[in-house]
This record gives C-alpha cells, structure tokens and sequence, in this order.
C-alpha cells in the first residue's frame, strides 16, 4: 500500500511538474513577443510618436492598473466557475492581438486602447497561478513559481535580444509585427497541451475580513513599494543621453538577464530560508536603484542601474505571489492573489504620474529621490511582519492562526 502511494504520489509531482514547464514554455513564448517590444517601447513613444515624459508615465501606470483589475476579476471568476483554462487562453489570445494594434496606432488614443487590451491579457495571471499553486506542494511552490518566473524572463531576454539584431534592419513597425508570431504560439501551447481538473474546492466569495495581521501588512508594505516602483522605461529614457537608440535594447538585456538569473535562486532560496527575507532584499534592490541614480553620470556607471532593478523584479515576482498562495486557504487563492495583484497594480496609475510629474517638473534625480524614500518606508513596514517557518515547510503567520 505504502509503494502504490509512493508511485501515487510520484506521477503526481511528475504531472504538476510537467504543467509548470508547459505554462513556462507559453510565458516564454509570449514574452519573447513582450520584449521584442519593451527595449524599443520607451523612445517608440517619446521619440517615434513623440509623447511627453507624463504621458509615457500616464501609459505604464494604466497599463498596471488595468492589469491588476483584470487580474482581480479574473480571479474572483475563476474560482466562482472552478475553471481556469478558460481564462488563460484568453489572456494569450488578447496579447497576441494586441500587437497589431501598436503596429497601427499613430498617437495617444490608439496606444492607450492597444495597451489597455495587452494588459487585458493578464487576466491569464491568478488562475495559471491558482492552477500551479494547487498541483505543487507547498514546500516546492517557491521554486515552481520560481521555475515560472526564470522561464518569463528568459523569454523578455531572448525577445530583448532579438530586438538589438534586427531594429536596424526593420524599425518599429517592423520588430513590432514580428512580435505577433510567438505569441501566436503562446496560444497553441496552452489550448493543445494545457489540461484541466475540474477543481473540488467550493468558491466562498472575495472578503478581506479573514486575512490575518501579517498578509494585510504585506497588502499594506506592497502598495507602498508600488508607489515607490518606476517603469523600465524611465530607467530607457534616462539612459538615452549616454547610448544611441540601437544600442538601448542592450540595456534592456541586462535587465533581464539580470532578472531572469536570479528570479529561479530567489524562489528556492525562499523556501528554504522564508519568505519574508527576500521580499526584503527585493526591495532593497529597488532603494538601490535608485540611489546609484545619483553617481550614473557616463555610458559605465549607467550599466548597474538596470542590474539592480533585475535584481528587484528577480526576487519580488515569484515570491510575492508565493507568499500570497501560501497564506490564504484554496477555495479563495486565485481570488486573493488577483485581489493583492490588484492592490500592487493600482497604485502604479498614480506612481507613474508623481514620477513622471516630477522628472518633467524638477528632473530625473528628484523623481528616483521619491522611489528611494517610498521604498524604505515599505521595507521598515515588511519588518513588522510576523511570519514563521515550521520544519514541514507550512508557512504561516506567527501571529494568526493559519487560514489554508
């Protein structure tokens, strides 16, 4: 009996393992498409089309914003329907088609409507997250999200790559149209390859009023690093007065480089030494960025700040999401991690307004001067946070009893 468990068990983690790189190898794809894209979109904007400052701060942050409520909705109408695939596909679908709409956009208004539908797509995030939360063990989620996170990067980096070869040759227009195939791809993947349980949880609605003390504080010490966050593209733009615009997507490599080697280390290391440690260190890598800000002053000492803010995302992205998952029981997961991604994401409208406010009003040091102080508040906030971690692995709130 003990051995027809072990095997039980066995193709269990070998089924919920193979699910994770098949969602890996869909992220990889589509955001192969994303970052052939990203390393071109900041001067596609300011220079190509020739929007302001603000309202390149305006896009990002709507973009974020849109992506957290499609996330929240998403969520809550996943776990109500118990179904999830659903959902994904057409979060792929929606990112694939939003391609061509930046191919054809000629100004503000049809950017914002492109953008808006590509954030759309992200309506894909809480019930892939619901699903793989739900097939691997606990003990394993952070190196499952982390395996998740490695594969999205390494993704951006190879789509980064593809854009630094061939923008000479193909322009915007042409890098963007091109995008459109692997997110294509994207799409097959999970409609062919991705099948779904019909799960036994029962949907128990959306309410805060179960969290306990330490997830509301994180709520509270995420929505404040969100208001401290800049886009890449501001770090792009201030870079563009020491490199020409074909050498910029370099830049943008060694964000993701630096994020996509890290993010895989940072996930297990969360297992193993908590979580809590390393959102820490994530948000000191931001507080990092920003103040290296002040001694970026030639075409070498800019290379560390996009080294660093990989470093950020690195870390936050797949532990973030885990701590999340681990402390809000399943029938309400997808629900909770749209409902927190939706926290972190509307506060990013507003973020992106003050920084890009204060970069166009008193100059770029003065808005990573705000990012920097905003992001030490949020971190003397994770301080207060109260959470354990037991030998079998079950993080839980030391302060609260466990909900999950």
């Amino acid at each position: 009996m003990d051995e027809n468990n072990e095997v039980s068990d066995l193709a269990e983690e070998e089924s919920a393992e193979d699910q994770t790189l098949t969602f890996g190898a869909a992220s990889f794809l589509n955001d192969m498409s994303s970052d052939m894209i990203a390393p071109i979109w900041p001067t596609f904007l300011n220079s190509y089309l020739g929007l302001s400052y603000l309202i390149v701060g305006f896009i990002d942050g709507l973009a974020l914003t849109i992506t957290s409520l499609s996330k929240l909705g998403a969520g809550y109408l996943s776990d109500r329907t118990g179904k999830r695939k659903s959902f994904i596909e057409a979060g792929y679908f929606l990112s694939m088609i939003s391609r061509i709409g930046f191919a054809f956009s000629r100004g503000f208004l049809g950017i914002a409507i492109a953008k808006s539908m590509d954030r759309l797509g992200k309506i894909r995030g809480p019930p892939r997250d619901a699903m793989v939360a739900g097939e691997v063990k606990q003990k394993q989620r952070g190196k499952a999200f982390g395996i998740l996170r490695a594969m999205d990067s390494a993704g951006a980096l190879a789509g980064a790559i593809i854009a630094f070869l061939l923008f000479s040759y193909l322009g915007y227009i042409g890098i963007i149209l091109l995008a459109t195939f692997p997110a294509a791809c994207s799409v097959i993947i999970i409609s062919v390859l991705i099948k779904e349980k019909r799960g036994k949880d029962v949907f128990k609605g959306v309410s805060f009023r179960n969290l306990n003390r330490d997830l509301k504080l994180f709520f509270l010490a995420s929505t404040l690093f969100a208001l401290a966050t800049f886009s890449y593209s501001f770090l792009i733009l201030f870079a563009q007065d020491y490199y020409t615009v074909y050498i910029l997507p370099l830049l943008y490599i060694i964000f993701t480089l630096s994020d996509a080697v890290s993010a895989y280390p940072f996930g297990v290391a969360s297992d193993r030494f908590g979580r809590k440690p390393i959102l820490i260190l994530g948000f000191l890598f931001l507080a990092l960025t920003s103040a290296w800000a002040h001694f970026a002053n030639d075409w070498l000492t800019i290379i560390p700040l996009f080294a660093l803010f990989g470093l950020s995302a690195g870390a936050l992205t797949p532990v973030q999401t885990t701590l999340v998952a681990d402390l809000v029981e399943p029938e309400r997961r997808a629900s909770i991690i749209g409902a927190f991604q939706m926290v972190i994401g509307v506060a990013a409208l507003p973020a992106g307004l003050v920084i890009g406010y204060l970069w166009e009003t008193f100059g770029s040091l003065i808005a990573f001067d705000f990012s920097l102080i905003m992001a030490f508040i949020a971190i003397l906030i994770m301080m207060l946070i109260r959470v354990k971690e037991p030998s079998d692995g079950q993080i839980t709130s030391s302060g609260d009893p466990q909900l999950s």
